[in-house]
């Protein structure tokens, strides 16, 4: 004969309606990559202006488009609003945190590239 221990009513605690920390995490980390994105390529276009080097295309957008992170706050929020409310807050704090993670990834890239190209020169 086996002996299990009895089961409750309730196994786990009933996870609440409303996590604000992860949806101010994913804020946050979109915010944070936002400001990278506004405040870094400024300085590295003032670098390579001394430069006789066309700029790559990926690094010349990125100066182009330095506004387009400002949207990964707004893209949290409407997707903390369209999802599921079970699963929203969640969801936010991972998108936020993926896509700052993307962003900032692209952003040392794109502004070291050329650094890299003319390292490849010499």
């Amino acid at each position: 004969m086996s002996r299990r221990p009895p089961k409750s009513p309730q196994s786990r605690p009933a996870r609440p309606l409303f996590a604000p920390l992860q949806l101010l995490f994913g804020l946050a980390a979109s915010a944070l990559a936002a400001l990278a994105w506004g405040a870094l390529p400024p300085r590295f276009r003032a670098a390579y202006a001394g430069l006789d080097a066309e700029l790559p295309a990926l690094t010349r957008w990125v100066f182009e488009h330095s506004w387009l992170p400002w949207l990964l706050p707004v893209a949290v929020m409407a997707l903390w609003l369209a999802a599921p409310r079970p699963y929203r807050d969640r969801w936010a704090c991972r998108f936020g945190t993926t896509a700052a993670l993307a962003a900032i990834a692209v952003l040392v890239v794109a502004l070291y590239l050329p650094m890299f190209g003319r390292a490849a020169a010499l």
